[in-house]
């Protein structure tokens, strides 16, 4: 799958993560580069993601069947917290 990051600066979210060859509705905006090229490496390397807003990012740029696919890592819950012994 491609990807690519366009610069648009007139607009409030000017970096656009688009999907190269998809529909139209395939893409996201993004404040910074940084978090569009964050978005382009949790789906280059397969993972989901939990932060919301590149939650929906990539939701937007996967088909559901791919989003579905994802790599979801078991969240770390510490049980021994606050335990005195």
């Amino acid at each position: 799958m491609n990807l690519s990051i366009i610069h648009t600066p007139k607009l409030e979210r000017p970096y656009l993560l688009k999907r190269e060859h998809g529909e139209y509705k395939q893409h996201a905006h993004f404040h910074t580069r940084e978090m569009a090229e964050k978005c382009r490496r949790l789906i280059d390397n397969n993972k989901y993601p939990y932060s919301k807003e590149l939650k929906i990012a990539v939701q937007r740029i996967l088909t559901e069947e791919e989003f579905k696919k994802l790599n979801k890592k078991e969240r770390y819950y510490n049980v021994n917290k606050g335990r005195i012994k």
